[in-house]
């Protein structure tokens, strides 16, 4: 782990470098271990509009991880974060 990710707070989003395909990043801890996330893909053009965020907010809500629960409700997911972030769930 770099000096730069230890100095870093966990659960607080931050712009990703211009080099990452991600347009936000945030440390996490997952199973003891700080993990960095990605979210946001920089190719793609969001539509903002009030239309195109509650569709996304719907189709997002029912993603599922491995076991079954649910993402948007899980601080170490993608999911949560784009949510939150991005799209001001």
């Amino acid at each position: 782990m770099t000096t730069k990710s230890k100095t870093k707070p966990l659960y607080k989003p931050f712009t990703a470098p211009k080099s990452s395909k991600y347009k936000k990043k945030v440390y996490v801890m997952k199973n003891g271990k700080k993990r960095l996330i990605g979210f946001g893909l920089k190719g793609y053009k969001h539509n903002y509009s009030a239309k195109a965020r509650k569709s996304y907010l719907a189709r997002s809500g029912g993603i599922r991880d491995k076991s079954g629960k649910l993402t948007k409700n899980n601080k170490n997911s993608a999911n949560y974060w784009a949510r939150k972030v991005l799209w001001g769930a």
